[in-house]
């Protein structure tokens, strides 16, 4: 059996070749076919009915969108052979695997909620999506003690459970949004919306986010030890989400006239790939800070040893930024879009707009002194760290102390 044969029976080996080939084409032929349905189809998009393409027409569009990748990636695939290793395919598939086994939980869920007649907005106790957050809450908190644990217990499962734990809250968090989705068109067709609308759905998108760009982070660089320093962070967010649901903003409600556009859709949950990207940034400016203070007071090898090198948190930091940035670009331009369109004007000074001006400058002069100054190591773990508590400001501080165009927000 050949190294490549073998290869193809290991997680990674179904990821790569011609197998992780053909699915990534698959699932770009279902993105196609869901476009062309709601550019082209009878339907349409709309935001008047239950996530608008689970209809049998639509189905028949993402099908044949599906089957023509999987038959275009697996001919391309076997002519040149060397396509199939292509960088984009490697490094998406992975992510779209997970995007479809989180929509297949969600189908499963929805078998468990409450029937037709039971649905009450004044109510909303019985919904199952409530106890599926839970789910998630305990099990990321559980897996941020684990992780502090696991630099006390390198040698033992600790870690492993760490892990676990941590994907486990990502499934829960991410199956609890799109059940929410389902839920709000349940109560009232009129009141269904994208799970993106308020501070506590936010959070719990957030959640998810950081802890994707984490173990992503953790599992390509052996970087388990960051996970002591990210998970907390999150666990932070949980308590304050926790919060927010003792009084009484955990319930789905109608949008405001200003959220009632598609480009919620699209503005939020990249912005929060900036917020999560820079969060984990954080935890690697803290990981890399503390390394830094025990190698100066000489503290045992045994424990250095769980730690990555301070030139890998300093890598870490860097690339989370290197991920966050671009994402909290685009989701500016779209939020500037956005505002054009629901208030006439590009840009008006707005306490928000403003906050995420100077959160964008923040990662832009971190790049910038980073990649053309050579800046390295301690300054730019504390510029991580300070960068944080700028965009914590930015998220929620603005939120609760200032008022504008973005009110809606406010606590």
């Amino acid at each position: 059996m050949t190294a490549i044969t073998a290869s193809r029976f290991t997680l990674d080996g179904i990821n790569r070749g011609l197998p992780g080939f053909a699915r990534f084409c698959t699932y770009l032929g279902a993105i196609i076919g869901v476009s062309a349905y709601a550019m082209f189809g009878p339907d349409g998009y709309g935001d008047d009915g239950l996530l608008f393409f689970l209809t049998a027409s639509s189905f028949s569009w993402i099908g044949i969108g599906a089957l023509a990748g999987l038959a275009t990636g697996t001919a391309l695939g076997m002519a040149k052979p060397s396509i199939t290793e292509s960088k984009a395919s490697v490094n998406i598939v992975p992510f779209l695997d997970g995007a479809l086994l989180m929509i297949l939980l969600t189908a499963v869920e929805v078998l468990f909620e409450p029937a037709a007649d039971a649905y009450n907005y004044l109510d909303q106790s019985n919904l199952l999506s409530g106890s599926i957050i839970m789910t998630m809450n305990v099990t990321l908190l559980a897996s941020a003690l684990l992780y502090i644990t696991h630099l006390f217990a390198p040698a033992s499962i600790v870690g492993r459970l760490a892990t676990a734990s941590a994907w486990v809250g990502i499934y829960a968090g991410g199956s609890a949004l799109l059940l929410r989705w389902y839920e709000s068109y349940m109560l009232d067709v009129e009141i269904g919306h994208a799970p993106v609308s308020n501070l506590y759905e936010v959070f719990i998108l957030l959640f998810c986010i950081t802890t994707i760009v984490y173990l992503t982070l953790e599992s390509r660089y052996k970087a388990r030890a960051m996970g002591a320093f990210v998970l907390p962070l999150v666990s932070a967010g949980v308590f304050f989400g926790i919060w927010l649901s003792a009084h009484g903003h955990a319930e789905i409600k109608p949008l405001v006239p200003a959220l009632q556009s598609y480009w919620m859709k699209i503005h939020v949950p990249m912005n929060f790939v900036g917020y999560g990207s820079f969060a984990v940034a954080c935890g690697a400016g803290m990981a890399y800070l503390v390394r830094e203070h025990l190698e100066k007071r000489g503290a045992k090898a045994s424990l250095l040893a769980v730690f990555p090198s301070l030139d890998q948190l300093d890598q870490l930091g860097y690339k989370a930024v290197a991920i966050g940035f671009p994402a909290f670009t685009l989701a500016t331009i779209l939020g500037a879009a956005w505002a054009a369109e629901a208030w006439g004007g590009y840009w008006s000074w707005d306490p928000k707009e403003t906050w995420a001006l100077i959160v964008w400058l923040t990662y832009g002069a971190y790049l910038h002194v980073r990649v053309s100054h050579g800046w390295k190591g301690h300054s730019l773990a504390w510029w991580t760290v300070a960068g944080f508590l700028v965009t914590v400001f930015c998220f929620i501080g603005v939120n609760m102390y200032l008022s504008g165009l973005h009110s809606y927000g406010r606590l």
